[in-house]
């Protein structure tokens, strides 16, 4: 059978019907965003819970994130820190589209400002991976377009607990990452600490991760109780943002003229949570929490002329573009050191009531969010230039402070076998810039924007038996202004307007018999003040653009079946119209009725795996993502930078095998990605960028 069969196949057997039940339904409680009846949520809803982490071994969240519906992660770097996260055919670029939660906490370093994402919890330390699309976002913000990542942490254990893994595997990778921890009833504390360091996919790529965190539980009495958490996290790595150009990629796919770039980040996170039982159906839980980061990226010029007043350039022109060994030294460096913090306050109160006959499940919140960035960028003379180093200049100096006040109210109204589930959340987000330098030129000028919005949404479902649940649901979503990545203090500061969604889904979720699993869901979103990357319509790059009015429509799902020491899994999701509805006067004119760029069609991902009783357990998983195109104008004929062009679909192979020791709390395992080591070009984002090649790790683990 032809790779082209087998994908028609597939395709067959997922949309005659299918979607996706995680076989961990029985591992959620409610530390999640995720409520302990599933049944009555109105709309698409993934878990990947621990059984299912712990048989993936994955090497890292992008594995994890390709096996849910309608989701696609774009490759950048080895261990997925670069987060490319596209939800329905969303942009992909940071995650900037998809909400990331730790527990329920933002975790981009800006959420409203600059929601790029550039780290994720360890998988060591998370429990499960909720992902949540449809009407329910109006518990959640500021993104609640295209979905809700939340990742759930392990909880603080109620005895003694020592797990630990160590690995090792192809281009230099090792990691160590160890779990300590004790408790009873009445209190508990676990330490969680990784160490991983490997040379990531392009020459010259070497990246090193180190976190350590904590997390202590209390009772206080029959009725309160405390939950502490804090991290500390730092990176440091040889990554470049610039990709490649037709003759470089080339000679390689792998090759990296820009070795001098270096990207490093430390992170602190705290979060507090006091949980108050009042009574037997009413819960108040009460967060604060706070985010530090810094990050800072050095960046070889390449191609890229500042116009100066001490000197005329910084940048590669000419022959450096193509003979990058001979030119290096005339190359000069931008610098990027961007420091944020974020900390807020949200009270949330869950309870039951009834009243003629209905009963009722109540959700009531608020939150206070406040976040701080400062961003400055240096040029300098040589490739290895640093802040303080001689003749380098500061280009550009801004201060960005927002603050946003919402609330939100949820009801579930059930009667008999229906959920009713009405809901609204307002927001209210003031963001100022202050301009200290700009070009070069000091200066002192500041821009302010605003916006209040009402987002309802409700949702309906209908559980005839216990084997089905049908639902649907209709919800307003939004995504913040973002400013430009290189301000312009000249124009209003978010120019961008804030992007709109009106998102239906339908769908349902069924389990015809135990082992066996199936959901589909049916979605289409309007989409005004669409805000796309200016370089995806022909405009600068680290600008943003409103470009008018576009639709998605498509339909998702994944199925599973266990049969005897047999599981397998299908997840599908063909994504039949995103386009753009309308031209938008010198943003997008001759683009109505295109494709969204980094929008494909099909994306699929299949899996067989055999659990043996003495302890082996084996898959072997298949994924593809079909053709896109690179920017808002469809074009097909391939540029010689790199950046013009259709992205070819692709299709991988992946393997991973565990084996428990017998009467032993040691496991190894071993996984493959990318087996059969096919080159594919993963994104034209800054040029050319390539997918891993094949990647090998093994490993041990002490397992409860």
């Amino acid at each position: 059978m032809t790779s082209k069969q087998l994908l028609a196949a597939l395709s067959s057997l997922c949309f005659a019907g299918c979607a996706y039940a995680s076989d961990d339904r029985a591992d959620i409680v409610v530390r999640g965003i995720v409520p302990e009846e599933v049944e009555s949520v109105a709309g698409s809803l993934t878990i990947i819970g621990p059984t299912a982490l712990a048989r993936m071994q994955p090497i890292s969240v992008k594995e994890v994130l390709r096996r849910v519906p309608g989701v696609q992660v774009v490759d950048e770097d080895a261990f997925g820190l670069k987060l490319n996260i596209s939800v329905r055919g969303l942009s992909a670029r940071r995650s900037g589209r998809t909400l990331l939660l730790e527990d329920g906490v933002p975790i981009q370093p800006a959420p409203y400002a600059d929601p790029s994402a550039h780290y994720y919890p360890p998988l060591h330390r998370v429990e499960r991976i909720e992902v949540r699309k449809g009407s329910a976002q109006v518990l959640f913000g500021p993104q609640s377009i295209g979905g809700v990542v939340n990742f759930v942490t392990d909880a603080v254990p109620d005895r003694l607990l020592i797990e630990g893994a160590a690995q090792i595997g192809t281009r230099s990778f090792h990691s160590l990452d160890a779990s300590l921890g004790i408790g009873n009833d009445a209190f508990g504390i676990r330490l969680d600490a990784v160490h991983k360091q490997g040379d990531g996919i392009r020459d010259y790529h070497g990246t090193r991760v180190d976190e350590i965190a904590v997390k202590t539980r209390m009772a206080i009495d029959d009725r309160h109780s405390l939950t502490v958490k804090g991290s500390y996290y730092a990176e440091g790595s040889r990554l470049t943002e610039g990709g490649l150009n037709e003759a470089r990629f080339a000679i390689s796919p792998y090759y990296n003229p820009f070795r001098n770039d270096w990207f490093s980040l430390d992170r602190i996170a705290g979060q507090v949570v006091h949980d108050w039982s009042i009574g037997t159906n009413a819960t108040l839980s009460t967060q604060v929490f706070y985010t530090r980061t810094y990050r800072a990226s050095y960046r070889q010029a390449d191609t890229s002329v500042d116009a100066m007043t001490a000197n005329p350039a910084t940048g590669c022109v000419g022959g450096a573009r193509t003979d990058y060994e001979r030119f290096a030294a005339l190359c000069g460096n931008k610098m990027r050191p961007r420091a944020f913090s974020f900390w807020g306050v949200e009270p949330r109160l869950q309870f039951e009531w009834s009243a003629l006959g209905v009963t009722n499940e109540a959700i009531i919140g608020a939150r206070a969010h406040f976040e701080t960035t400062n961003r400055k960028r240096y040029n300098g003379l040589t490739p290895d230039a640093r802040e303080t180093s001689a003749e380098t200049l500061l280009r550009d100096d801004n201060d960005i402070g927002t603050q946003s006040y919402a609330a939100y109210f949820q009801n579930v109204f059930s009667v008999g076998d229906i959920h009713i589930t009405p809901g609204v959340r307002a927001e209210r987000t003031e963001t100022t810039n202050r301009a200290r330098t700009a070009n070069f030129v000091a200066i002192d000028r500041t821009s302010a924007s605003s916006q209040t919005l009402v987002l309802p949404g409700v949702g309906l479902t209908w559980t005839p038996s216990d084997t089905l649940t049908a639902f649907a649901g209709i919800h307003k979503g939004f995504a913040p202004p973002r400013p430009d990545r290189d301000f312009n203090p000249t124009a209003p500061f978010n120019a961008v307007r804030p992007e709109r969604s009106t998102e239906t889904e339908v769908g349902f979720r069924f389990r015809p018999r135990p082992g066996v699993t199936v959901e589909s869901t049916l979605f289409e979103m309007e989409l005004s003040e669409l805000i796309v990357e200016g370089s995806l319509v022909g405009g600068r790059s680290g600008t943003f653009v409103n470009a008018g009015k576009a639709r998605h429509r498509g339909l998702e799902g994944t199925a599973t079946a266990a049969i005897g020491p047999i599981q397998l899994g299908l997840t599908c999701s063909y994504l039949f119209e995103a386009q753009f509805l309308t031209d938008v006067e010198e943003v997008t004119r001759g683009v109505k009725g295109n494709r969204i760029p980094y929008a494909p069609k099909q994306l699929i991902d299949a899996s067989i795996g055999y659990r043996h009783p003495r302890g082996v357990d084996l898959e072997l998983g298949i994924n593809y993502v079909g053709e896109q195109f690179a920017n808002a104008s469809n074009t097909r004929m391939v540029s010689p930078d790199g950046l013009n062009g259709t992205v070819p679909a692709r299709t991988i192979v992946r393997t991973s095998v565990n084996y428990r020791l017998p009467k032993s709390r040691l496991q190894l395992f071993a996984t493959v990605e990318n087996f059969f080591d096919n080159a594919y070009i993963a994104s034209r984002v800054d040029g050319l960028f390539a997918g891993p090649a094949r990647r090998m790790l093994v490993g041990v683990r002490i397992v409860p």
